[in-house]
Parts: C-alpha cells; structure tokens; sequence
C-alpha cells in the first residue's frame, strides 16, 4: 500500500500575511477539447488579441501557453469581464491529424481490444461453456471538487506553494513538478483539515487539481500569487476528460460450474489522468509505447488458466497510486462476480467462496455473513411504492506494504441501501464490515464517512451531479473581492503530517482496507433496483434515468448485463417496426382521450428528505405556482385565480394535497403526464393557461422535487369554479390535435457551444419560469410564436409584456447587470421598479439562488444582444434624457395641471420633503415609449405596487379619482414630456374606457 498522506509535506510556515499584490485568475478552455483513452485532443489556439484589455479601466493581463488561456485581474468580476474581452481564434481538431506515434497507439489498442473481444458461447475443449465478458470504467475526475472555494498558487525563489483542495497529492504534486520543472521538495501543498479527510478514501482525482495547476501557470507567468475560484464550472473538464481507466473482464465456464479460463485486463497500469492545465500548455510527460504486460494482477480468488494483464503507456518516472488501483481493481473484479452469480441464478457469496481457497479469507467472509444475516437468494425489498431496499457484497485482500500477500489485510464488506424513487438519493442504512488485521474497524464512523465520502451532499460519488438543473449551484456571491481579513480567513489552510493524519480523519483509514467501499455499493444498488451500473460515479440523476429506461429495455429485448443477444432482426424488419411505432405514436398522441391513472393515497409527508423538499419549494417559486394558484384573498395554491383569455374565462385549480380537491390522490406519474402533456389525472386535457408547454422542459429531478414538495403542504378543501369558455373552445378534447401541432413535451437539452451560464438561465427562463408564455405573441390557435417573434412582447390581462429582444422600446438600453438588478431586486437604475405582472415574479425570483437569477439575466440578455454593464453611451444618454424632462412642453397646461397635482411630488425632485419618492424618473420608463398605451393607463387606474421593493412606496390608483378623459389628458402629457421623441398616441380616450370596463389588475398570467 502506498503511503497516503506522505505528498502533504511537513512545512511549518504559515500562510503568507494577506497575500501581498494577490490577483484573481480565470482560465478559458477550448472550445473542444478532450481525453480519449489514450491521449489529449482539443482545438489549437490560431491567434489571441489582447488590446482590448488595453482600454478597460483596470488592469488586466493574459496568460498565454500554447493552448491554455488565462486571465488575471484585481478582482475576479474584472477577471471574468476582462476574459469576455479577448478576440480567440480556435482551429478545429483534425482527428486524422494525429502524430504518427499517436496513430499509432490508436491501431494498437484498437487491435488488442479486438483480440480480447469474444461473443457468445465459447467452445472448451470440445464441449459448449458458457462465457460471461464485460468492461468497467473508473473516470478521470470524480467530480469538481468537495466544496467551493479558493485555490492559490504563490510562486517564489524556485519554490511553489499552493493552497488547494486536492484528495489525491500525490498526483497533483506529479503534475506541479511537470509544471514546473521543480524537485518535489520544493513544491509546498497546504490543504485543509476538511479537504485532508478526503486523502485517505483514495476514490480518484477531482477538479481542485486542476484548479491548481491553471493558478500555478498564471502564478509562475506573472510572478505573483494567483487565486482561482473551483466550482462547479469546471464540471467541463469531469465531462472532457471522461473515463481515464477501462478494466475488462471475462470468464469461461466448463463442466461442473468451474471456471476454466479468466481474463482480467486493465487499460493502463496508471489510473489517472494529468491536469487539463498540463495538458493545454504542451508540458505533460510524453507517454510511453503502449504494451502489454503479463505482470501479476493479484486476485484473491483461483480460477483456473487465470490470465492477467495491463495495457501500459506510463510516462518514466510517473509514480503509480496503488491505492487508486487496488480499488478500481476491486470494484470491477467485485462487480463482475456479482454478475456472473445473478446471471447463473448463484448466491454470490456462495460463489465467491467456491473460488476462495485462502482460509483466512472464507473465515472471514463467512463470520461478516453472519452478523449481517446474510440469506441465500433474497429477494429485492419493497418498503413502499417510491423506496426500494438492497443488499451487496465485496471482498478484497491486498499485499502489505513491502509486496507479501500472506500478511496483507482481508477486508469482507455487506452494505443495505434505500434507494428512493423520487429524490434519487441513496441512504447506507447498514454496514457490517470484517477485517483480520490493523486496528479495529470503528463500523459506525466507518459508515458516517462512506455516507459522506460516497452518498454525501457536496459533489460526492453518488450524489447530485452539477448540471443545468442544479440548484444553488455556483454562487458568485462567494466570487466577489473578499477584504484582506476575510480573504486570510478563507484561504488559510494547514499542513498536514503522517502523523497528525490519524487524528482529523473519520476513520482510522490507514489501517481500514477501503477498496471494497465502492464495489459493496454498486452490488447493492443491482441488488435494489436490478440495474448494473459499471461505472462511477453512480450520481441521483443517473439512477433516476435508469430506472425509467429499465422498462423500455426490457420491451426491446435488451440484455443490459452481459452480451447483445445473437437474434437481431432484419433491418427491414427494423425499419418497418421504426415507420409503425412513428405513426402509431403520433395517432396516441393526437387521439383526444387519454386513460385515467388511478388514484393513490397521498404520500407520507416523512416519505421525503428536507433536501428535497427545499429544492421542489425553490421550483416551485421560480414557476410562479402561487401566483397563478392563488386567488386575491384566498389560500396559498387553492386555485380560483381567473384568467380572461381570447376564448373566454379560465380559473386556476387547487394544487394543495387535499385529496377531494387537491392533487392529494395523484401518483407522480399522474403529476409528471400534466406536467408535460398537459393532460390530467382523469385523462381530461388541460388548457395551456397552465404553462404545460414550458413546464415540459423541466427536469425529471426538478419535477420530483416539486411533487414532493406540494404533497408536504397543508391540504385545503376549495373546488375550482367552473370555467366559462365559448364553444367549441371548451371541448377540451380539441386540446389533442392542438398538441400534436404545438407542443414538444421533451425535456430541456442544454446547448454544448454555450456556457453553463446560458444554459442554466435558458432552462429556468425557457421551462420553469416560462418568460415566453408571456413575453412572445400569440397566433390565432394561442400557440405562443417562435423565430422572430420569440420574445418579443404580447399582451396579458390588460398588460403588455414588453419585448425581451432587439425589439426592446427600452429608452435607455437593458445591460445584462441591469437586468440582474431588476430581477433580484425589483429595481434598475436606468429602468424602474417592478410592478404589476411582474411584480409576483420578482417576488418569486427573491426566493432562488443569486446564481440562478444572475443566470436568467445573463440569457436574456443574450437574446438582447445587450453588454454585459451599462456602457458610458448608455449613462450619458440617460442624463439627456433626464435634461430634457425636466421642462414641461409646451400647450398641454390641463395635463400639467393633473400631473402637479397628482403625480409631481413622487416623480419629480423638486427639493420639497417627501414621504416616498420614485427613485427613477419616468423619462427612463420603457412604458411611455411602448407603442401601446396600456401599461400607463392600468398604471394610473390601478396604481402600482411594488411591494417587492423594499424602501420603495406604493403609488394609489386613480380609477374613482381621474375619468376617462382625465386619464386620456394625463397618458398624453405623460408621453409628451418625458418620451418627447416617440409620437402620440391615438384614441387614448376609447382605450382608457375599454380598460376601465372591467379594469383588469390580474397578476400574473400564462396564457
């Protein structure tokens, strides 16, 4: 065994005081880039122009080294805008360009992986036997960290220093010296107690390595201490480097069940992968020839003709990380016995055991069987509709530390997990573990660190994977410039000896055999849900998707343990099969009825954990639910909203878990087919004034989230009032060829050319907060418009929804800053204050992460073409503007008269003391230079109400104060004065009474 904690070295220096003339870096990677197997690939770097950098009003430097990219600030906000800022011209990888060395390696695998590919039954010495093949993965990075934070790198005197995150240092200090051309004395790695607890599970590399190497490149360019913020951005790289170890297995069974031949065969005798940063600056070590080698993989296990190889191409003087190795080793061996006793109907410890021979070993495995009350052919347990429980097995045994498999540790695991069905979280509820030497095993912590390190919250093995549907994901509130103390106090970090190791760790794992700690956990889930998953990690979005496609493989005859079954169908038969199910399953969906799902008890409110249930609650606010579900007056989600439409009034229903009037008696699937399709629990359709159009591009974790999240509310008893459309618009079976024309109920597939960023804010505004639906015109089926017209502005209930495009009236143009402040705020300097329509959706907006908001800004935004801060053309014109407002026009004295009387001691600065003052002027409001009147009559009868806005008054209505004329003659003014370049409007009288009667001052609306 490699000793773990041997790369931490002992410096006892403290964290240089505050980091004198720190500077915040980013990187920008590739377009493309990637780890096949074997080696790197990525986009070249053609040309880099800097001189933007030049004009910006701080200074900002780029790091340029080969293909790497980076750019460093004061600040990291600088950094990020600064990096925006440069002009990058990226050549396209030519796959056929490779070297001729990589060429090379490529026809050489791809040659031995061909000679170790077998189908079918094996013939044996004449006879038929059965043969059982199959591939594991281990990947390159387990995830892009354990938590957020700093990572700096201080490069001085040939010495380097970093303060990082980093569960393998091995490696990382590997990489630094590569780096650096530096010997590993004089590399200093400071970590901290938390992250050091993470060193000894040795369960692979995360991205805290990566965060390193890139600010030891800008840190040693520049010559001055560089932080980097790790987060979930770097998930590109988990995502680019992909798998970095591939082990394949096989066996042949003769007569009387014994293996005659096994084959184990691991890719590389290294399982790791360099830093990104190595790999873009041209400075990894150059891999060696690949070969096979017959050196001796141990196995505890005899089988007969055991044949046992790796494929190597390790650099020279690249050090192996045993620990690493015994568990990817362990989790592939484990996982394929398992296989092989479920395919052959065996017990799996029975099997295991006929293979054993060493005594120490079957003493063990039998007494850990024991305590655990192990059982011959149990079956998966139930213990409710959404909770399925399982049980793994997993021994190993491995050479101690100078090499002698006789005094090595045995190690026999039995896990118990619950799998839920709807959060897709995993809970270790039991673990037995046995071991014949080192300390005792303390099982409790041994099971807390496991939970933590393997089914734990942040990031971890089988947890929730970074993704557009994350939430709470990134938050650049922790981004921002910290103050000298603080930044001391979030960077500090210690230095972690051998010795001092034992005592800060969950577990004495030095002494604990980890490597069944994985391979345990994957028999176990097999075991629960009848899925193999070969590869971590084994995150909740993973398991979710798998039981879902588990019916549908099973329909397609697929055999998703072993090998394709040898009958194939013709492929005619194929494309005949193809063309019958497309139209069948365009007639299923145009047919107007569907089925009813029955009815379930309401699921028990403990059924879900807290995790979930606050995630369904943030879903739920950024959706709007309560503003469309509640009626003024009326409880939270009891429905009676109404809502005027083209085609007549619709009411919003009760969404409470009652069970007479709520959905308390809907299944998810129930909750899951209305949410994409539109189609209730009796099968009746609904109207698309409950946004099933947007709502289907919402992830399957968000959508359990939510349902579990509505069925822990209080149950209210409130009957929806029946709807009053007119004919033929309340057959709602019409509602099944309206489908069939406008609506794609898939998911939201994120877009790989855009950043994280766009993606997450085009999921939030394109799904769940479903800005289109109110935001984009109509056509005269009530189809929102795509194309050109997305986004660009319709009118609901009496409200235009201004255009979210180029086509934005906006006086001032929108900045991707200001709409942040709009939105997370309710406020905008150069725009005004949030109300009407829009005021319950920033309400709901307040509730989400800042990341999330910053995200729908920064996508709407894009859809703007609008910069990223309020430009210098854009502040001067707004003081022109203000400049311009401030004298009254001309012949318009019984509109001045109102507005002096009724409006001037809010809106305008007249040096006189005041109770509440609104802080924008309306020479920068878009209302007033909208085409339509609209939204300033319904300002003036209704008022507005920004009670989002904290500090900021409420403004009355003048519905029983003003008459038609009156409200005509103060719209006409309004206009004049302070949008004097946009032309009057018409007919202003005959719209003021057409909105009057009856005023509609609905909130939000979806249709």
């Amino acid at each position: 065994m490699t000793e773990r904690h041997s790369t931490v070295k002992p410096y006892q220096t403290a964290l240089p005081a505050g980091f004198e003339n720190l500077r915040y870096g980013v990187v920008v990677r590739p377009p493309h880039y990637r780890w096949n197997g074997e080696h790197f690939t990525c986009d070249r770097l053609a040309h880099v122009d800097t001189s933007a950098l030049k004009t910006l009003p701080y200074d900002a430097k780029a790091v340029v080294e080969g293909n790497f990219v980076g750019v460093v600030a004061s600040s990291i906000e600088n950094a990020r805008d600064a990096a925006k800022r440069l002009v990058l011209s990226w050549q396209p990888h030519d796959p056929l360009s490779a070297t001729p060395t990589q060429q090379a390696r490529v026809n050489e695998e791809s040659r031995q992986t061909q000679a170790h590919k077998t189908t079918g039954i094996a013939d044996v010495e004449g006879g038929q036997a059965e043969r059982y093949e199959r591939d594991y993965g281990w990947p390159s990075r387990m995830r892009w960290g354990e938590t957020e934070g700093w990572v700096v790198a201080e490069s001085r005197n040939d010495r380097l220093e970093v303060w990082t995150q980093t569960s393998t240092p091995q490696a990382l200090r590997q990489d630094l010296s590569t780096l650096t051309a530096l010997d590993a004395d004089h590399i200093a790695l400071y970590t901290s107690e938390e992250a050091e607890r993470h060193v000894a599970s040795g369960l692979g590399r995360h991205c805290g390595d990566d965060a390193a190497v890139d600010a030891a490149l800008m840190a040693r360019a520049l010559g001055h201490p560089v932080a980097v913020w790790l987060d979930a951005q770097y998930n590109v790289d988990v995502k680019a480097l992909g798998q970095a170890q591939r082990l394949s297995l096989s066996a042949v069974f003769g007569e009387g069940d014994h293996i005659e031949r096994y084959r184990y065969r691991q890719a590389h005798a290294s399982g790791e992968v360099a830093a990104v940063g190595l790999f873009l600056s041209g400075r990894t070590l150059v891999p060696g020839v690949l070969t096979d080698t017959e050196k001796p993989l141990y196995s505890p296990y005899t089988f007969q003709n055991a044949h046992l190889s790796a494929h190597t191409g390790r650099p020279s003087g690249q050090p192996l990380n045993d620990t690493l190795l015994g568990i990817q080793q362990t989790f592939a061996r484990e996982s394929f016995l398992d296989e092989v006793a479920h395919a052959r109907d065996q017990d799996p410890l029975a099997l295991r055991l006929h293979y054993l021979d060493d005594a120490r070993g079957r003493e063990l495995i039998e007494s850990v069987a024991k305590r655990a009350d192990w059982r011959v052919n149990t079956p998966s347990r139930i213990a409710s509709s959404d909770v399925l429980q399982g049980r793994g097995l997993a021994y190993a045994q491995l050479p101690d530390r100078q090499q002698r498999l006789e005094s090595g540790g045995r190690s026999a695991w039995i896990a118990d997990v619950e799998v839920n069905r709807i959060t897709g979280s995993v809970q270790l509820t039991r673990l037995v573990v046995g071991q014949d030497s080192g300390v005792e095993v303390d099982t409790a912590r041994l099971q807390h660190t496991l939970q933590a390190r393997v089914l734990g919250e942040a990031r971890p093995l089988l947890g929730s994977e970074p993704a557009f549907d994350e939430w709470g994901n990134g938050s650049l509130e922790a981004k921002k410039e910290l103050p000298l103390a603080k930044r001391q106090s979030s960077l500090e970090r210690q230095v972690v000896t051998p010795n001092e190791a034992s005592s800060v760790l969950p577990v004495p794992l030095e002494d604990t055999e980890f490597s069944p700690g994985v391979a345990v956990i994957a028999n176990a889930l097999f075991d629960a849900t009848g899925i193999r998953f070969r590869q971590p990690p084994f995150t909740a979005n993973r398991i979710r998707q798998a039981l879902q496609e588990q019916d549908l493989e099973a329909s397609q005859g697929r055999d998703s343990l072993f090998l394709p079954r040898k009958s194939k169908a013709p492929r005619r038969q194929w494309l005949a099969a193809a063309a019958f199910m497309t139209v069948a399953g365009s007639a299923a969906m145009a047919w107007p009825w569907k089925g009813a799902i029955a009815p379930v008890s309401r699921p028990a409110a403990n059924l879900y954990s807290a995790e979930t249930i606050e995630r369904g609650r943030l879903v739920a606010a950024a959706g709007d639910c309560a503003a469309c579900h509640t009626a003024s007056g009326g409880a939270v989600n009891t429905g009676g909203h109404a809502f005027e439409t083209p085609f007549g009034t619709l009411y919003s229903t009760n969404i409470t878990p009652d069970e007479a009037t709520g959905i308390g008696n809907w299944s998810y699937a129930a909750f899951e087919r209305a949410m994409r399709h539109g189609i209730g629990r009796d099968g009746r359709h609904l109207y698309p004034a409950f946004p099933y159009t947007a709502f289907a591009k919402t992830s399957e974790s968000d959508l359990q989230a939510l349902y579990a999240y509505l069925m822990t509310q209080p149950a209210v008893s409130a009957p929806a009032p029946q709807n009053n459309l007119s004919f033929p618009f309340n057959v709602r079976a019409l509602m099944a060829p309206w489908n069939a024309l406008y609506h794609d109920p898939k998911p939201f597939q994120p877009d790989p050319a855009q950043s994280e960023l766009y993606n997450r804010g085009a999921y939030l505004a394109e799904g769940l907060g479903h800005c289109s639906a109110c935001h984009s015109p109509r056509n005269a089926m009530g189809a929102e418009k795509d194309g050109k017209y997305y986004f660009a502005g319709a009118i609901v209930d009496g409200w235009e929804a201004p255009a979210l495009n180029t086509l934005s009236k906006s006086p001032v143009g929108w900045s991707e800053s200001s709409l942040y402040d709009y939105l997370r705020h309710g406020e905008s300097a150069l725009h005004g204050v949030a109300s009407g329509p829009m005021a319950p959706v920033v309400a709901g907006l307040s509730e989400l992460p800042e990341y999330d908001v910053r995200a729908i800004a920064h996508y709407v935004a894009q859809q703007m073409e609008a910069p990223s801060g309020d430009t210098e053309a854009q502040q001067v014109d707004a003081q022109q503007r203000l400049a311009v407002a401030a004298v009254s026009p001309s012949g318009m004295e019984e509109g001045e008269r109102l507005f002096e009387g009724a409006c001037a001691a809010c809106h305008l600065d007249n040096g006189l003391p005041s109770f509440t003052r609104a802080r924008t002027s309306l020479a920068l409001n878009t209302n007033l230079y909208s085409d339509r009147p609209d939204n300033v009559i319904q300002s003036i009868l209704g008022g507005v109400h920004a009670d989002t806005v904290p500090g900021v008054g409420n403004m009355p209505g003048f519905a029983d104060s003003f008459s038609d004329t009156q409200v005509a003659t103060l719209a006409t003014y309004l206009r004049a004065r302070f949008a004097p370049d946009a032309p009057p409007w018409q007919q202003l009288e005959q719209r003021v009474a057409a909105i009057r009667q009856p005023h509609h001052n609905n909130t939000h609306s979806s249709l």
